[in-house]
């Protein structure tokens, strides 16, 4: 079972890697529409601790595509991508509990503030939320919450990020009398 664990983590660590370092390869789906920013989503969020382009391309094609529309397929992209965060805390629980005082302060933290906790990361643009995804594992949180609240959080996020993107790129055409 130690094997599995450790080969499921180098997996993510792999693919991770290999998507920040082909960034060509997640902009060549740029052409399919909304599938193309649900994949990208998908592929972005499915880094752990690797940043990716995800919210640059939902900025960007805000201008090009239903904003509200886009925002939910790339929020549920995001969400279902952050499963490989979760699936790295799961495989790794025994690395990461391993440390009983660590384990009482996540354990108190996790059982008070879960959902809400997860909720706000998921709307923040930052790569902190990886951590909370690979704790939410490592605690045996079920699947279907974390992804409920997960991608209710990154459906937010990703619409007003389509939103400000359509608004900026309607702003730049002003500003060049287009």
């Amino acid at each position: 079972m130690n094997v599995l664990r450790i080969g499921v983590l180098v997996a993510i660590t792999l693919g991770s890697c290999w998507l920040a370092l082909n960034p060509e390869w997640v902009r060549s789906f740029g052409r399919w529409g909304y599938l193309s920013v649900f994949v990208i989503s998908l592929l972005s969020s499915a880094t752990v601790l690797v940043p990716a382009p995800g919210l640059a391309v939902v900025f960007a094609m805000g201008a090009a595509l239903d904003p509200v529309t886009l925002g939910i397929i790339a929020g549920i992209g995001s969400g279902l991508g952050e499963l490989s965060g979760y699936i790295a805390g799961a495989s790794g629980r025994g690395l990461i509990l391993r440390n009983k005082g660590i384990h009482s302060r996540l354990h108190w933290f996790t059982t008070r503030y879960t959902y809400p906790a997860l909720f706000v990361l998921a709307i923040l643009p930052l790569p902190v939320f990886d951590l909370a995804g690979v704790m939410a594992g490592a605690l045996k949180m079920r699947v279907s919450h974390f992804l409920t609240v997960v991608i209710s959080g990154k459906i937010i996020k990703h619409v007003l990020v389509a939103m400000v993107g359509a608004g900026s790129w309607g702003l730049f055409r002003h500003l060049l009398g287009m």
